[in-house]
């Protein structure tokens, strides 16, 4: 097949497959108004020029074919509805020659913010990004703080029982003293009894 006809009666088509042809060009797609998916893979097409009719268009598989301008993405400004678009596949193969433009892939996204996926790889616009993310408050909630106050504020030594702190420190210090005195000494006698046997 060498170029796309007889179809203008099939107003209600939804999928068309024209793969592996030799297909220069879209002529023919106008009447095609419910055409949700198009693949015309392995043609030689070289130009997206009759596609802006297909308002409901998808998905666009066109790989390995000739089209080797990024301005020919123009025509799909039109098709708010979408969503998938293949000029290669995910693996690099069968690439269009506009695939090896410096801004391909930006000037897609720039031009298609709607655009979910391109070459089989999931978009992340900035514009679609945070779509489901709810809305921000009008207004945003009132924060109570605490008035500060010192942390030890209401802690209490037990001075008021008549306690002095430092008699009663004094005392654990010096049974600590007495008990180290003896324990040193203790440590003194198995040093010198595990050498008298060595």
């Amino acid at each position: 097949m060498s170029k796309i006809e007889n179809l203008e009666e099939c107003v209600n088509l939804q999928e068309l497959n024209l793969s592996g042809n030799e297909i220069p060009s879209l002529d023919g797609l106008s009447r095609l108004h419910n055409l949700r998916k198009l693949t015309l893979t392995s043609n030689k097409i070289s130009s997206l020029s009759g596609i802006e009719k297909c308002h409901a268009l998808e998905h666009v598989l066109i790989q390995d074919n000739n089209i080797s301008n990024v301005a020919e993405i123009q025509a799909l400004i039109g098709l708010q509805n979408l969503k998938g678009l293949y000029l290669k596949n995910i693996d690099g193969s069968q690439k269009n020659p506009v695939c090896e433009h410096p801004s391909y892939r930006s000037s897609i996204m720039r031009q298609l913010p709607k655009l979910t996926v391109l070459d089989g790889e999931r978009l992340k616009h900035s514009s679609t990004l945070y779509a489901d993310a709810p809305a921000a408050p009008s207004s945003a909630p009132q924060v109570v703080i605490p008035e500060s106050k010192p942390w030890l504020a209401d802690f209490t030594w037990g001075d008021e029982d008549g306690v002095d702190v430092d008699t009663l420190l004094g005392g654990v210090q010096r049974r600590f003293d007495t008990l180290n005195q003896e324990a040193r000494k203790l440590n003194s006698a198995a040093v010198s009894l595990l050498s008298h046997y060595q």
